[in-house]
């Protein structure tokens, strides 16, 4: 039950964009900002203990991270389909294989290879890495 409120909280940030709907398999982004990426509903409720935990820490930072990108004009969203591939006009896609358990951070801006950042990190690093990969200032 608490690792369904944790999820719920994490899709409450993104707002559920009708882009994402958990019941994909595949998602393709095509467009510039942050996604976040991690387990349904359905799987959260399985996984163990410890990884529970560190889906609460990933909740945590997720939320505070999706404030500070929103601020800067960048979508964040959220997205639980199990691969996920990037790709922008003319590129080679990037792939994202997520198993049940594995869970993190896209940075996307249509011009770099996008940053994978898997399982957990802090607001504070995420932070830094936006700033770094979008020349935030």
């Amino acid at each position: 039950m608490i690792k369904s409120s944790i999820i719920f909280v994490c899709f409450l940030f993104v707002w559920c964009s009708s882009t994402s709907p958990q019941y994909l398999s595949t998602q393709i982004i095509t467009s510039a900002g942050v996604y976040i990426f991690g387990p349904s509903l359905t799987e959260a409720d399985t996984l163990a203990t410890d990884q529970g935990e560190a889906l609460n820490d990933f909740s945590y930072y997720s939320n505070r991270i999706a404030a500070f990108v929103r601020a800067k004009g960048l979508p964040c969203e959220y997205i639980s389909a199990r691969t996920i591939k990037i790709r922008f006009a003319g590129k080679r896609f990037v792939t994202v294989y997520r198993d049940s358990v594995e869970f993190g951070t896209i940075l996307a801006d249509g011009r770099n290879k996008p940053l994978v950042l898997k399982y957990v990190t802090t607001d504070a690093e995420l932070k830094e890495k936006c700033n770094e990969y979008f020349n935030f200032k």
